[in-house]
């Protein structure tokens, strides 16, 4: 009796343990139900200027409102340099001359990472990201003007 007893809990617990094989090589395809994408918008104060100049200093500021989402993360490069990298809503940094090599037009690109309400496990854990792009040119010729 006790000889099958142990049989019966040594199949049982090698059956549990095959049942929660997980290897990170295989894919693992799940339906996510999607919640209510998120509504998303961006201003910064670049959005109404045309080629700003870099003389001395420039000032961008930002603001991010999101519904049915969170932001993740904030980073603006100009050309290829990082200048910026945030997780508010709400920030500003500043732009130097120093900051480019380049003289004329220098591109600034922000990233705004946000959460996608897929309800995918990734999104759940915060690895699902959307993005939403804003690409301003800068004067960086550093003529003043009288």
């Amino acid at each position: 009796m006790r000889k099958a007893t142990l049989l019966i809990v040594i199949l049982v617990a090698v059956s549990l343990l095959i049942a929660c094989d997980f290897t990170d090589s295989d894919f693992y395809i799940v339906d996510p139900v999607e919640d209510d994408p998120p509504v998303v918008s961006v201003v910064t104060n670049l959005d109404t200027l045309f080629q700003p100049r870099v003389n001395d200093s420039l000032q961008v500021i930002y603001e991010v409102s999101i519904l049915n989402g969170e932001l993740y993360y904030v980073e603006a490069v100009l050309s290829d340099l990082r200048v910026y990298s945030s997780d508010t809503t709400v920030g500003s940094f500043w732009i130097y001359p120093s900051q480019s090599s380049d003289t004329g037009l220098v591109n600034l690109s922000m990233e705004f990472y946000h959460s996608s309400n897929t309800n995918s496990l990734a999104d759940i854990i915060g690895y699902e990201a959307l993005t939403i792009s804003k690409n301003y040119a800068l004067d960086f010729s550093q003529e003043v003007e009288p």
